[in-house]
């Protein structure tokens, strides 16, 4: 898998801000008590948080609209058998595990810990005592439309400063990253199979879906490690001249994050939750914004 090089030029400017801020610090201490040089880590500390995934667990299922927080469990079903390939879970997991682990592309977060569950995430957290991290917990569905269904995901971001101290700060975001409904009724699956053939088209918005969330990650977290003045200002969806297809968007709503074919946007209607909506198409492509 290849990644995208017009998204990691904006983070690589985000992470050199972040190591001048380190530096001028560290001057600054420098100039009120002498100390004898020691090893350039010493020096240099590594500010980047550290980014706690908890992917999805199990194989893609399908799920029903309307279905709420608490009965949401009673409303999933496997996917049809003529829908299912060797890959129960069409290879998301392990793709966005791949991105997110790429050594190559300079990650803004310290170090990568995966987890299985929620207790096993705070526990990890705890682990963490002092130091700032980012939370995401990751669920991918296939949603029943009635004659079509769509592959989304849905995220759940927490920014945690300072662990386990008397000064520890949450930040909550909620996420729902949506693709291209694909034709297909679920009460005659043999009808449309196309689309869930290995390497298909549910596949590749599998695989999509992982590379455009390991880079809004990093969007994420690079803005941890560097003050709010510095972040880009947000620009709107009517400033831009996007109409994605989204009933709870508003022109005034800001976009927090723009890619060829998708625009990320804090929805006002749903209580500032970011949506990620598929673009038919778009001039502005590879900008990051304010999230």
């Amino acid at each position: 898998m290849q990644l995208r090089s017009h998204r990691v030029f904006p983070l690589r400017c985000l992470l050199r801000e972040a190591g001048r801020i380190a530096g001028v610090l560290l001057v600054t201490a420098g100039a009120v008590q002498a100390a004898p040089l020691g090893p350039a880590s010493e020096l240099s500390p590594d500010i980047r948080p550290v980014l706690v995934l908890q992917p999805p667990q199990g194989p893609l299922q399908l799920v029903h609209p309307g279905a709420r927080p608490r009965d949401r469990k009673e409303r999933l079903a496997p996917l049809p058998a003529a829908w299912q390939t060797p890959e129960p879970d069409r290879g998301f997991t392990q793709a966005l595990l791949m991105q997110l682990s790429h050594v190559a592309a300079n990650w803004p977060w310290r170090s990568l810990i995966v987890s299985t569950s929620g207790p096993d995430s705070d526990s990890q957290l705890q682990s963490l005592s002092e130091q700032d991290a980012v939370l995401a917990v990751v669920q991918d569905e296939l949603v029943d439309l009635g004659g079509k269904v769509q592959f989304q995901v849905v995220m759940e971001l927490t920014t945690v400063r300072g662990i386990a101290t008397a000064h520890e700060r949450r930040a909550h975001t909620h996420v729902e990253y949506l693709t291209q409904a694909l034709l297909a009724d679920s009460g005659q699956p043999r009808r449309n199979l196309a689309p869930f053939a290995q390497d298909g088209a549910l596949d590749e918005q599998a695989s999509t879906a992982a590379t455009d969330l390991s880079q809004f990650l990093a969007t994420i977290v690079a803005r941890v490690s560097v003050p709010n003045s510095l972040h880009p200002h947000n620009p709107t969806l009517g400033g831009l001249g996007l109409h994605p297809s989204c009933s709870e968007c508003r022109a005034s709503d800001r976009v927090v994050y723009l890619q060829p074919g998708r625009v990320w946007v804090r929805a006002g209607k749903a209580s500032g939750s970011i949506l990620a909506l598929p673009l038919k198409q778009t001039s502005q492509q590879g900008r990051i914004f304010r999230p």
